[in-house]
């Protein structure tokens, strides 16, 4: 049984990273690797130990303690260092299994491999404290030459070399603790002094090759003391690095050698060989009206991310801004330079963390063709990544090295924190050209928040008076049927099309979703989708219950969809189609058709619809775009009666200087963490001081307020348990809330006899202003109605996606 798992495990591992290597199977990859670990731990334990299992399994917990701490305190910005760390501590412990087995009579191939491992160990070891040190900023950044650097690391090599030999053929008892301490010394050196010469844009390579060492001094180790499946997982997790370090330095356009050599980092006091750029504020040479009318102009766009997005922690306001873009109809891709960040796939995580599709994320050699034919770039913390003065500054760390050609785009914005040159010490020419870049100095998400602000602000196009016709129809309508069909599938549109489901409810209307039985490509194809979006399943309804409804419909609403609503069905002998039954779309009064094109669906009939100028509406093109055009005309329609109060709440939220939100599981339903953080980054900005109330009963389980905003990167120090913040509401000048009932209805203090009656909550009534951001006036979960609803004078109602209101919200704050 041992056999076959030591067989099974490797394999586990290489299966693990196989689904690590794409994103969708990236987590089922990581659990795999994991279970496959605590396999081999476990048939550690069961084969016996140098010291007794209890005592193992004390340390095994003590280990663990330390990695499920550090799991939850550091953050995604500290990855890097910390993957610098744990490659470190790698070597650190299979050294430590090299002088174990020293220790004890040991044939010359176990002597041998055993002083490899302490000498691999030990560069691995010092190496990655360097690296995770420099990282983590608490030793310089720079690289650090020695006099005589390259000789040192030379004398390094050949001292490590005799020790091998003295300790592979001439070890004995007696000297043993001599070689042991003298390798560890030599190879410790050795790895700081390789490691301090590395700087610029090869660190990220570094630690790759030292992530490869560390499974290489594993597998060395297995080999010392006999373990097969150490050593096949060893030279997995060394090969893998290894590879990866070997497409990097392609990508990088550098040799290996030269970087062990030190031969690509920027040697310390010499001047760099490129003009200095002065870091002199830049003129405000484009107004605020020409950087709108780029942004709105803009349809094909790239955004790229660097290592300032990840020190500023502003991908979630890149993937804003993306969106924006989206919505205003533009093309949005964004490309990854191969060493972008401070490890391999940096930028993917963090943009994977802010739920960019994976889809968009390009890497350099997919991308940078089409950089010339693109009319905005929009770069977020990076420069080296990008600077041209790699392709023509000779001498200097980055020459040679391929880079993103951000340089021949039509226009740039570059959102940096200064004109500083990069980690390379290059300067950047250009910051020097005024005619097509726009630079946006300071901190990355207040300038992402501007640049979101002129977005979305900017002055409608020429297409309005086509659409306020659609608008008028759109906002008056009361009586609703979305009907979806394969063409939304296509586009993976069901999301934007249970947005605009919900903006026709919030406006009063009744909705419903009319289900064709062959509309897509299988059966229940749309409930799949429709279900995928949290679309009330109570709406969906099939043909036979919904079709004599169209002709008393205000709006119909067609999505993708043709031959089974093609009223050629009922006339035309002879067509595929006829004889069908279809939906009735053509009896409702009004019908709006979003739809890629004009041509037949897939029978070929053309659709007479089209043709009817009086009542149907046809918006051609990507469903998605239509649909937020849509949303975006329902949702700034002229103002109804309520606006006033709309207008005061806009004036409250900018004065407001002390701000309490107050999650619910509402906010977990709506998976509304993100724009919870948003809204909060707001009012920040806006001067305010901003605290979380969370109460102890808050959602399905506890702690589940607290996990949700953690993983929305709501800082811990923000979160204030009940009894903590309860008495400060009463000073405090706006409280948000986001999908909460029970857990703040005053009730609770007087309704005797009701199920909270007693039940201790947060004091949101005693608050200056109150906005509630809720699905509806319903009751929570304990039934009882909630007085804070009718308190009109503090207390403004936000109903329908909390999602939604809270992006109404950030647009009113900014």
């Amino acid at each position: 049984m041992i056999n076959f798992l030591n067989i099974l495990i490797p394999i586990l591992v290489v299966i693990g990273l196989w689904l690590m290597s794409r994103v969708p199977s990236a987590v089922k990859g990581n659990r795999l690797s994991m279970f496959a670990m605590l396999l081999a731990i476990v048939i550690a334990l069961s084969t016996g130990t140098l010291v007794p299992v209890l005592v193992s399994i004390l340390f095994i917990l003590i280990g663990s303690s330390i990695g499920f701490h550090l799991a939850k305190k550091v953050t995604m910005i500290q990855m890097p260092q910390t993957v610098g760390l744990l490659n470190g501590l790698g070597g650190g412990a299979s050294a430590l299994v090299g002088i174990v087995t020293l220790m004890t009579p040991v044939n010359k191939f176990e002597a041998f491999t055993s002083v490899l491992a302490v000498v691999i160990g030990m560069l691995t070891l010092t190496g990655s404290l360097v690296a995770a040190g420099k990282l983590h900023r608490v030793l310089k950044q720079k690289p650090v030459v020695l006099p005589n650097h390259s000789l040192i690391m030379i004398v390094l090599l050949a001292l490590q070399a005799v020790m091998l030999i003295w300790g592979g053929w001439f070890i004995t008892a007696d000297n043993a603790i001599l070689i042991i301490l003298l390798t560890a010394i030599f190879a410790g050196l050795f790895g700081w002094v390789f490691t301090i010469r590395v700087g610029g844009a090869d660190m990220p390579i570094t630690i790759s090759l030292l992530n490869s060492l560390s499974g290489v001094a594993g597998g060395i180790a297995g080999m010392a003391i006999g373990n097969i499946m150490l050593v096949a997982i060893g030279g997995i997790v060394g090969a893998s690095g290894l590879l990866l370090t070997q497409v990097m330095c392609r990508a990088m356009n550098r040799s290996l050698l030269d970087i062990l050599l030190g031969k690509t980092s920027a040697p310390a006091g010499k001047a760099s060989t490129v003009k200095k750029v002065e870091s002199k504020k830049p003129q405000a040479v484009v107004s605020t009206n020409t950087l709108a009318d780029d942004l709105q102009g803009a349809k094909n766009v790239i955004i790229v991310p660097g290592y300032g997005m990840a020190l500023a922690q502003a991908q979630i306001q890149v993937k804003q801004l993306g969106d924006a873009f989206e919505q205003n109809g533009a093309k949005v891709r964004y490309a990854i330079h191969p060493v972008a960040g401070r490890m391999p796939g940096h930028m993917n995580v963090l943009l994977a963390e802010a739920n960019v599709d994976y889809e968009q994320l390009y890497e350099m050699e997919q991308i940078n063709d089409d950089f010339a034919n693109t009319d905005l770039v929009v770069v977020i913390g990076a420069n080296d990544v990008l600077n041209p003065a790699a392709r023509e500054a000779e001498g200097t760390p980055i020459y040679g090295m391929p880079v993103l050609n951000v340089d021949q785009a039509k226009k740039v914005i570059i959102c940096n924190f200064d004109l500083n040159p990069g980690y390379a010490g290059v300067p950047n020419p250009l910051y020097e050209d005024k005619e097509k870049v726009t630079l946006m100095l300071g901190d990355a998400k207040e300038s992402l928040q501007k640049l979101l602000k002129e977005l979305q602000s900017a002055p409608a196009t020429a297409a309005a008076p086509t659409v306020s016709d659609t608008t008028t129809v759109m906002q008056s309508a009361k009586n609703v049927i979305i009907v979806p069909g394969y063409g939304m599938a296509l586009a993976q549109a069901q999301m934007q099309v249970k947005q605009l489901g919900d903006a026709f409810e919030q406006n009063g209307a009744k909705v419903r979703y009319a289900i064709h039985p062959v509309a897509g490509r299988m059966p229940g194809h749309m409930n799949v989708l429709l279900a995928e979006a949290n679309v009330d399943y109570e709406q969906l309804y099939e043909m036979e219950q919904i079709n004599d409804d169209f002709a008393n419909t205000d709006l119909v609403v067609v999505i993708g969809a043709n031959d089974v609503l093609n009223p050629a069905a009922r006339e035309a002998e002879g067509t595929p189609i006829y004889g069908m039954p279809v939906l009735n779309v053509d009896q409702a009064k009004k019908v709006i058709i979003c739809n890629f094109d004009l041509n037949p669906g897939y029978a070929g009939v053309p659709n007479p619809l089209y043709e009817d100028k009086e009542k149907v509406t046809l918006m051609l093109g990507d469903a998605k775009e239509s649909l937020q055009k849509l949303l975006k005309e329902l949702q700034s329609a002229p103002a109804t009666a309520a606006a006033p109060t709309v207008s005061d709440t806009t004036t409250v939220m900018q004065s407001a200087k002390n701000v309490i939100i107050v999650p619910g599981y509402g906010m977990a339903l709506a998976q509304a963490q993100m724009q919870v953080k948003q809204l909060g980054d707001a009012f920040e900005q806006n001067g305010a001081k901003v605290r979380y109330a969370i109460h102890p009963v808050a959602g399905r389980m506890p702690g589940h307020m607290n996990v949700l905003l953690a993983e929305a990167n709501v800082d811990y120090e923000q979160l204030y348990e009940m009894e903590q913040i309860n008495d400060d509401f009463a000073n405090t000048d706006l409280v948000v809330v986001i999908g909460a009932n029970d857990v703040l209805n005053p009730a609770a203090r007087e309704a005797e006899g009701t199920p909270i009656y007693g039940m201790p909550v947060l004091n949101v009534d005693q608050a200056k202003k109150v906005i509630i951001c809720n699905f509806d006036l319903n009751p929570g979960y304990a039934g009882v109605p909630n007085p804070l609803y009718e308190d009109k004078q503090k207390v403004t109602l936000m109903l329908g996606d909390a999602k939604e209101s809270l992006q109404k919200l950030i647009k009113k704050l900014m």
